[in-house]
């Protein structure tokens, strides 16, 4: 069993870096003055890093040779495991960083609601996706909670923390039961919401001089699936987004006008302190050239 490493202990008992990095630059350059140039010092303040040192590590590191600073041989054998140690260091540091640029090894989790994941799916990410199936709000929510990497909504959020790209916009259709009548009085008609806001529903009666409190309303119901299947079965007319597609025989579909409803927007966010991820400039140069239905 792997003993817990004690943080704590090591700073408290190990040498600070900048005074290991002294002493491995005084190693190097065999000499005080290019030492302290090379780090970017003053020779009094590499001398400081070096007295410290020698006072955590209680052995004797330097000696003279006349009037000029050399490692003991002591001194000399901790420079050459120090060597080691940060040889082995850069070498994880390498391997680490490639991994990170590599797609091919990473993850990125992505919330929303259903109907809005699927248009994602084509996303041409070589490494995994989890998709997190919740509603606009909770996505977002949990994107600044750090608990998925992608949020995908139709939300405006005026946030400076989170990036905002316009995923896709699309227009609206009427589908309604093919069992109907083609020339039916809607107004009559039961309707099927989509969402206690049924916002895009309210342009469409807004244009029709209708009120909503004036329809017969059959469901409310949260996601597109579910609008179809009802409208399917009989149970009502609904307004969805034209790229959204219905596949049935038993619905039929009318386009709607652009200069009746405005067109649905959907946009996906990030969070600002992962816009130079790699997967990032991905998703950006698949959305240049995927956006709209």
């Amino acid at each position: 069993m792997k003993s817990r490493l004690d943080v704590g202990e090591l700073s408290r008992t190990l040498p600070s870096q900048d005074a290991l990095l002294a002493l491995l630059a005084f190693e190097r350059e065999g000499d005080m003055t290019r030492a302290a140039k090379s780090l970017g010092l003053s020779q009094p303040a590499l001398s400081f890093q070096l007295k410290r040192l020698e006072e955590r590590v209680r052995f004797p590191i330097f000696s003279f040779s006349g009037k000029r600073k050399v490692l003991t041989k002591l001194g000399q054998s901790y420079v050459n495991e120090l060597k080691e140690t940060y040889n082995a260091l850069h070498l994880i540091h390498e391997r680490i960083s490639r991994e990170g640029q590599d797609l091919d090894h990473q993850k990125i989790r992505v919330s929303g609601r259903r109907e809005l994941l699927l248009p994602f799916l084509p996303f041409p990410f070589p490494g995994q996706i989890e998709f997190i199936q919740s509603s606009s709000s909770e996505a977002i929510e949990a994107l600044r909670e750090h608990r998925v990497d992608l949020a995908v909504s139709a939300q405006t959020v005026d946030s400076s923390d989170l990036v905002a790209k316009l995923f896709f916009e699309s227009k609206f259709k009427l589908i309604y039961p093919k069992s109907w009548e083609s020339q039916v009085d809607l107004k009559a008609r039961p309707v099927v919401v989509y969402g206690n806001h049924h916002a895009y529903l309210d342009d469409y009666l807004a244009w029709k001089g209708w009120r909503f409190q004036e329809l017969q309303v059959s469901r409310i119901v949260e996601d597109w699936f579910s609008v179809v299947d009802l409208v399917s079965h009989g149970l009502g007319w609904a307004i969805i987004p034209e790229g959204w597609a219905v596949h049935t025989r038993d619905v039929l579909i009318e386009s709607l006008r652009d200069e009746f409803i405005p067109k649905q927007k959907i946009f996906l966010f990030f969070r600002r302190d992962d816009r130079k991820a790699p997967w990032v400039g991905l998703l950006e140069r698949w959305l240049q050239g995927s956006v709209g239905f």
